[in-house]
C-alpha cells in the first residue's frame, strides 16, 4: 500500500513531510497529480483503473472523483471505449500556456510593483536563487521547484488569491514537458539573475519594468522549451 501524503496543491510546495490531505478523493486526486505532472505517469499512458484501486487500497467511486478533477484540470483524458488516459504533451498546448502565462503573470509583476511589502520583497529575495548541475537529474528537479517558488511568491506578492489560484495552475502544468528532460541546458545563474532583477524593479516600485522583465522572462524559457520539444517530436 503507499503512503497517501502528496501535499500541498502546488507541485512546487509537494514535500514528503507537508500535512497530507484529510479527505480520501482529495488525497487520491494529490498522488495522481503529482505523478502526471513529474511524469512519472507518462504522456498518453493508459490509465488501469483497477490496478490503481488494488494498489491504493481504495474503490472506484474515490477514484473517479480525482479522475473527474483532473480531467478539469486538462491532465487526463476520457477515451470512448479505452477509458481513461493522461493528457498528451503538444508544443501547440505548451506555446498557449506560455501565452497565458506571459500576459498573467507580467500584469501580476508589474501589481506586485505596486503592492509588495518589505517583507514579501524580502520573501522573494529568498527564493530568487536557482541551482542546476549539469547532468544531475536530482539537481536538475531542484531546479525546477526552485523557480516555480519563485513565481508563485512573486504572485503571492499581489495579495490576489484569485490570481494566485490560476497562476499555480498554470506553473503545475507548465513542469510537464521539463520533467520528461526536454530542458536540462538551461542556465540556472542566468535564470537566477533575471529572477533577481525582477525582484529589484518590484523593489524599486517600477510595474511597467517588473512587467516587461516578467514577460521577457517567459519568453525566453518558452523558445528554448518549444525547440527541443519539436526536436523530440511533440
Amino acid at each position: 500500500m503507499i503512503p497517501l501524503n502528496p501535499g500541498a496543491s502546488s507541485l512546487a510546495e509537494i514535500e514528503p513531510t507537508v500535512s497530507r490531505p484529510a479527505a480520501l478523493p482529495d488525497r487520491i486526486y494529490a498522488i495522481l497529480k503529482h505523478r502526471i505532472l513529474t511524469c512519472s505517469m507518462r504522456p498518453g499512458e493508459k490509465i488501469v483503473e483497477a490496478a490503481l484501486c488494488q494498489e491504493m487500497h481504495v474503490s472506484r467511486t474515490p477514484l473517479r472523483e480525482a479522475f473527474n478533477r483532473l480531467s478539469l484540470e486538462g491532465l487526463i483524458e476520457m477515451k470512448p471505449y479505452r477509458g481513461f488516459a493522461v493528457a498528451p504533451v503538444t508544443v501547440s498546448g505548451y506555446k498557449e500556456l506560455c501565452e497565458f502565462r506571459r500576459i498573467v503573470e507580467s500584469g501580476s509583476a508589474g501589481l506586485a510593483a505596486e503592492r509588495a511589502t518589505p517583507e514579501a520583497i524580502e520573501r522573494l529575495l529568498a527564493v530568487a536563487e536557482t541551482r542546476y548541475t549539469m547532468g544531475d537529474r536530482a539537481t536538475y528537479n531542484g531546479y525546477l521547484r526552485a523557480n516555480s517558488a519563485f513565481h508563485l511568491e512573486l504572485v503571492r506578492a499581489t495579495g490576489n488569491r484569485q490570481i494566485e489560484s490560476v497562476v499555480m495552475s498554470a506553473l503545475d502544468r507548465h513542469q510537464r514537458p521539463l520533467y520528461l528532460g526536454l530542458d536540462e541546458g538551461v542556465d540556472a545563474a542566468a535564470s537566477t539573475a533575471e529572477h533577481f532583477a525582477i525582484v529589484e524593479a518590484v523593489r524599486r516600485r517600477d510595474s511597467a519594468l517588473a512587467a516587461d522583465l516578467m514577460a521577457r522572462h517567459i519568453g525566453k524559457a518558452e523558445d528554448r522549451i518549444a525547440k527541443a520539444m519539436e526536436a523530440a517530436g511533440y
